[in-house]
């Protein structure tokens, strides 16, 4: 076990439960916290500090970090003790921003296509180089629909100004589906949510665990950043 440093970077919804996720300051790769209680996740009060509060985006926090338990869909997963979380600092200081733009990807393509899943054949004997990918939407915007009496609230995007395709995908971050609910059915453009100068948006894509034959690409993080 060591202590890290780790930048949370989603704090989102799996399972009834949560999945944490972050940039390890030591070695500047993504890491994804999980339990040992429940498989593939965390509960709410694991991911809780000293005084109660969950772990937010844009905090740095210490956690004391054990083994990898990476599968070949998911290679960042390693194992979080028990034991609450300290936090050190909010990560939104002017340096810490051009830290996360240089971080954030630059390619049109979210896990090599276009699409918002992918199939587990693909890695059923390569594994991902991947499963976590932070990215700078353009042209963001929220699609809050209602299906069979149930909401469905979802990203829409593309990725640099040359690319044509748009992307649609589910999102899972807690605190923005708490804003979303505020919000009739409807398509919402991201100025919305901001009276002043808009901020800068980083989203964190993450990969799914399989769901009928299917890992999913998931917004598991809203990211936004002082101007």
């Amino acid at each position: 076990m060591s202590v890290d440093r780790v930048l949370c970077l989603a704090n989102s919804y799996k399972h009834n439960h949560r999945c944490v996720a972050g940039i390890d300051l030591a070695t500047k790769r993504w890491v994804r916290l999980v339990g040992r209680k429940i498989a593939g996740c965390l509960t709410v009060e694991q991911t809780r500090y000293e005084n109660g509060t969950e772990a937010a985006l844009l905090d740095l926090f210490e956690a004391e970090i054990g083994e990898s338990c990476g599968s070949n869909s998911h290679p960042e997963d390693v194992f979080a003790a028990e034991g609450r979380w300290h936090r050190v600092r909010r990560f939104d200081e002017p340096r810490d921003k051009l830290f996360l733009e240089n971080l954030a990807s630059k390619r049109p393509v979210l896990f090599a296509d276009y699409g918002d899943r992918i199939h587990v054949d693909k890695f059923a004997n390569a594994p991902a180089t991947h499963s976590l990918e932070l990215v700078q939407p353009d042209d963001l915007r929220w699609w809050i629909r209602e299906e069979n009496s149930k909401r469905r609230n979802r990203a829409l995007f593309r990725l640099n100004y040359g690319s044509r395709p748009r992307y649609d995908l589910a999102v899972t971050d807690p605190q923005w589906l708490n804003l979303l609910n505020f919000l009739p059915a409807g398509i919402y453009p991201h100025s919305l949510f901001f009276k002043d100068k808009l901020p800068v948006t980083l989203l964190t894509v993450s990969l799914s665990e399989p769901f009928e034959n299917f890992h999913y690409k998931l917004v598991a993080g809203v990211v936004n950043l002082p101007a």
